[in-house]
């Protein structure tokens, strides 16, 4: 890349930034004129988990050290079967694979993991803690810690990145690979750069680089962006899941820091990867934050790769779609019988 090209590139993106943060403060500033006496990030006292969190079909709870760093995960299933290890993104937890959980434990040996900084797992400080190489170890410790050599990965969004960098860099540990709502970082700087469209989705990746000012976005109204963002049935306490981690102190800062430690203006160009690994990539069709170009960029990356576009749903797609998401993770895995 040319010195013009990373110059523009450092310009572009810091505008951005700018803009967006300005934004933000004009919106703080707004609820206040408009009601100065309310205090929007009063929150709502949550000292006991929904019930739904200890519910024993979901697994048992366990903490392992993996990396230097204390990991709550859920477990469930059969030891002796396959090794299922599931990677939620932003800004999610455990639960997020609840309907995955009660469906594959019963071939497979499901550990469904609170990434560092999330949930009930530690939470360091330093923001260089959240590089994505630290996070990639941290799953492959993990494996090594279980007893295994090998696993199957189910990622979703931030950890969809982890997961495909985890198949770059260790791809002899993986039996299998699925990402939904993902891309590799790779192809979503590419189409950050290229695509506007988008570069607009991402307005939220340039606002994290900032300090305080997400964190008081994301708390503000009682954390109202979990009842905007996470799928729910009516009168569940699906929400309040959410809201009971991230309402606790210090929550929301781990989760953004993914995006402050990894925010990069060029990555070296990546050679097609050759490897038999299978990998699907399926995305939903009405995602606000991945462009549909990024499917027909990854396989530009992957030799070995699927993608599907799944029709009538948001972001959150095992959420929103767990039927539709089981049948395609059981037919890919089927069709390589694993």
């Amino acid at each position: 890349m040319s010195v013009l090209d990373t110059i523009t590139r450092f310009v572009v993106f810091n505008l951005l930034t700018v803009y967006y943060s300005i934004l933000t403060l004009g919106y703080f500033a707004v609820r206040y004129v408009k009601n100065p006496f309310a205090d929007p990030w009063a929150q709502k006292l949550r000292l006991e988990p929904p019930a739904c969190l200890t519910d024993p079909k979901y697994g048992v709870h366990k903490y392992i050290k993996v990396n230097n760093v204390k990991l709550h995960y859920l477990e469930s299933g059969d030891p002796s079967k396959p090794l299922m290890i599931f990677l939620h993104g932003f800004p999610e937890f455990w639960f997020s694979w609840r309907h995955q959980i009660v469906e594959f434990n019963k071939d497979y040996w499901c550990i469904a993991v609170d990434m560092r900084g999330y949930g009930d797992s530690e939470r360091p400080d330093d923001v260089s803690a959240y590089h994505i190489d630290l996070l990639v170890e941290d799953v492959r410790d993990l494996v090594r810690q279980l007893g295994r050599e090998k696993c199957i990965l189910v990622s979703h969004d931030w950890g969809g990145l982890i997961a495909c960098r985890f198949r770059d860099v260790h791809p002899d540990a993986l039996d299998a690979l699925v990402m939904l709502s993902s891309t590799s970082r790779e192809a979503w700087l590419h189409e950050l750069v290229h695509n506007p469209v988008q570069r607009k989705m991402s307005w939220y990746v340039m606002l994290y680089r900032v300090p305080s000012l997400p964190e008081n976005l994301i708390t503000m109204d009682d954390l109202r962006v979990f009842d905007l963002c996470i799928p729910a049935q009516p009168g569940s306490l699906d929400v309040e899941c959410y809201k009971y981690w991230f309402g606790k102190p210090t929550a929301v800062t781990p989760p953004i820091n993914y995006y402050r430690a990894n925010f990069v203006y060029s990555l070296p160009d990546k050679a097609r990867c050759e490897r038999p690994v299978p990998m699907l990539v399926a995305n939903a069709a009405d995602d606000k934050y991945l462009s549909h170009s990024i499917l027909d960029r990854m396989m530009t990356e992957y030799a070995h790769i699927e993608t599907k576009l799944v029709p009538g749903c948001g972001h959150f797609i095992m959420q929103e779609k767990p039927e539709v998401v089981n049948k395609l993770v059981r037919e890919f895995l089927g069709k390589h019988r694993l």
